[in-house]
């Protein structure tokens, strides 16, 4: 039986064929191409198409021949590769398999972070219209978990950029809407490390500072809140070089002004 790969494309770059780390695949543009074949694996992808994606400054020909000695590069690299990959003179395409959790299943199977993150907002959803609060935490907890960074971040090819921003817009809503909904259940504790990690992930998030000073406000650490509003002057003082809103600095004026006394 084939080992199961499973594929990291969030934060660093990671294949894992069972339980062996692939150290093979490392070359930038052999995992630029790996990563457009999985995130548009529902179609074939033209081969004219991929030669100009990846080299859009040479000649067609070129292109093509750049193409054909990275697929090459790619099936050496990557074990078992022409049970995930299907090429034919026109296209490429990453095989649709059987879920790797599947009994009986001797085909090859794989897991892909970004997949369960599809899969983990789709639950999100579903409980939502259904008001299930317990299994739309869960979920929205499951994206928090599996988004251990931005997609690709050591790519820098050009088609990457509205992806790493899709996945990256994806995670944020994610992680507002369990922010704000361990708030509505008062676990402070839970929301605190939530907002946490947003702000881990995207510093400038300035919303989310405001949501960190309520949030130990209300748990009763008045100066943990005022400590989150010096960082924020300082984080988009250094960043940006712009001081906080009108917005945030109102809310911290409340904070020095609430009387903490019994």
């Amino acid at each position: 039986m084939i080992p199961t790969l499973h594929i990291h494309l969030l934060g660093n770059f990671l294949l894992v064929s069972g339980d062996t780390p692939v150290t093979t695949v490392t070359v930038p543009r052999l995992q630029s191409l790996l990563a457009y074949l999985l995130l548009h694996r529902d179609a074939p992808q033209d081969r004219s198409h991929l030669a100009f994606l990846l080299w859009p400054d040479s000649t067609e020909a070129q292109a093509h021949t750049n193409l054909r000695k990275l697929l090459y590069q790619l099936r050496q690299s990557l074990p078992d590769a022409d049970h995930f990959i299907h090429a034919d003179n026109h296209s490429l395409q990453w095989l649709p398999a059987l879920p790797a959790s599947q009994e009986g299943c001797t085909d090859a199977s794989w897991t892909l972070d970004t997949l369960e993150v599809e899969q983990a907002l789709a639950r999100a959803e579903q409980a939502e219209r259904v008001q299930d609060t317990t299994a739309m935490r869960r979920a929205l907890e499951q994206v928090m978990h599996l988004y251990s960074g931005e997609l690709l971040p050591n790519c820098y090819d050009e088609w990457i950029l509205p992806e790493r921003d899709r996945w990256r817009q994806a995670f944020l809503q994610a992680a507002e809407r369990l922010i704000a909904l361990l708030e509505e259940e008062r676990d402070y504790d839970a929301a605190i490390t939530a907002a946490q990690q947003l702000l881990r992930q995207d510093s400038l998030h300035e919303a989310t500072y405001r949501q960190l000073m309520r949030l130990y406000a209300l748990r009763g650490d008045r100066a943990a809140a005022l400590r989150i509003y010096h960082t924020c002057v300082t984080v988009l003082e250094r960043e940006l070089g712009t001081e906080p809103s009108e917005v945030t600095r109102a809310v911290y004026e409340s904070l020095l002004q609430s009387d903490t006394s019994p």
